[in-house]
């Protein structure tokens, strides 16, 4: 009696899906089970150390953030592939039990359970183009950009926003830098104010003027090289940066049933990870609609509630592992030499400055370090 293989779609190759893939691909039985990873890239990007390679090329960063995915499946390297493409469409069977991904290329992938890990999008120097040769550009342009200028203003003062505020100053002490943020405080109520005024202090100590409860709509520069915020300040600039938070890559999913998709393009998911109302389709990652903030170290746990229900589904049981939350962390680096950091860890809150962020910071941005978190 021949057994049917049963497809197991990861669409996302970012690191939510890596270590889901990875995990699953200990767990399936290849005479079973097909894992297949759809991916845009032909490799995982280490986002970390992103900004300080799009702002600079020094340490060829570019080198050490990509990571080829010819070790992703672990021992049993027949359970699984990758597939080097967009997903356009996801069509479910009428029963809910499966169904197709469709991609740029027009052809078709099965499925008898679907994780989506898509991840989000950024404006500007960080929206990334996917092949090497493209992205090869991209950071000679931007890397110029960022040279010549003299007038930067950084639109939005998330923990993105305040990092690259810092690795411009690396570049020139004599640059205006200028962070203009549309709330009372830099980064959001994810954090304690005490933590937002610290990294206020932190970021201006080096020369960053701050504008609070002001936004920029219009990113266009004017003849005269100035730009207008929103409450009517003039401002001089030759080189605006957009860091106004990410949009999640969710488009493609738009063609479901009971619009499971929000206002802002985040994946309404139950606690056990699978998208509302679409009991095979499970999603991890940046763009499911959750209460936290968007961060590579909740996604191990993202990918251990996947995989245990992944694996539940395709038994014919009811999943049972649910998604409790994540304490927040965070780490924003100021150049290579300042930062500051902060830990919740469910009690306790603490805060460190330049030193610890300076060495947390590094070890982050390591290519060993994402190949140790990722599983490689």
């Amino acid at each position: 009696m021949t057994t049917e293989i049963q497809n197991v779609v990861v669409v996302g190759g970012g690191a939510a899906g890596t270590m889901i893939c990875r995990k699953l691909s200990t767990k399936l039985d290849p005479r079973r089970h097909k894992l297949i990873l759809v991916t845009a890239r032909p490799y995982y990007t280490h986002l970390p150390p992103c900004i300080r390679m799009v702002v600079t090329p020094q340490g060829a960063l570019e080198n050490q953030v990509h990571i080829p995915y010819d070790t992703l499946f672990t021992g049993k390297r027949s359970i699984g592939r990758v597939v080097i493409a967009k997903v356009v469409g996801v069509d479910e069977n009428d029963d809910k039990k499966g169904g197709k991904v469709r991609l740029d290329s027009g052809e078709t992938i099965d499925f008898a359970v679907l994780v989506v890990a898509t991840g989000c999008t950024w404006e500007g120097p960080l929206n990334f183009p996917d092949g090497r040769e493209e992205l090869e550009k991209w950071l000679a342009e931007w890397r110029d950009r960022f040279c010549k200028a003299e007038d930067v203003v950084i639109v939005g003062g998330g923990s993105v926003g305040i990092e690259f505020a810092g690795e411009i100053r690396d570049l020139s002490p004599t640059k205006r830098i200028t962070i203009v943020h549309d709330q009372s405080l830099l980064l959001n109520d994810a954090y304690p104010d005490s933590f937002r005024k610290l990294a206020a202090k932190n970021i201006r100590k080096r020369d960053v003027e701050i504008i609070l409860d002001d936004a920029i709509h219009d990113l266009g520069i004017s003849d005269a090289s100035t730009i207008r915020t929103a409450k009517g300040r003039l401002l001089v600039a030759d080189l605006v940066i957009p860091c106004r938070g990410p949009r999640p890559n969710t488009s493609f999913l738009a063609g479901l049933e009971d619009g499971p998709i929000n206002h802002a393009g985040y994946v309404h998911v139950i606690p056990t990870l699978q998208v509302w109302r679409h009991p095979r389709i499970l999603a991890a990652g940046d763009i499911i609609d959750r209460d936290e903030q968007k961060q590579l170290q909740k996604y191990p746990y993202h990918a251990d509630v996947v995989v245990r229900n992944v694996l539940d589904i395709l038994k014919g049981r009811q999943p049972e592992a649910l998604y409790k939350g994540c304490y927040e962390r965070i780490v924003i680096s100021n150049g290579k030499r300042a930062g500051v950091t902060y830990y919740s860890y469910w009690g306790p809150e603490l805060q460190f400055g330049d030193w610890v962020s300076q060495v947390t910071k590094s070890t982050v941005f390591s290519r060993d370090h994402a190949k140790q978190k990722l599983g490689f």
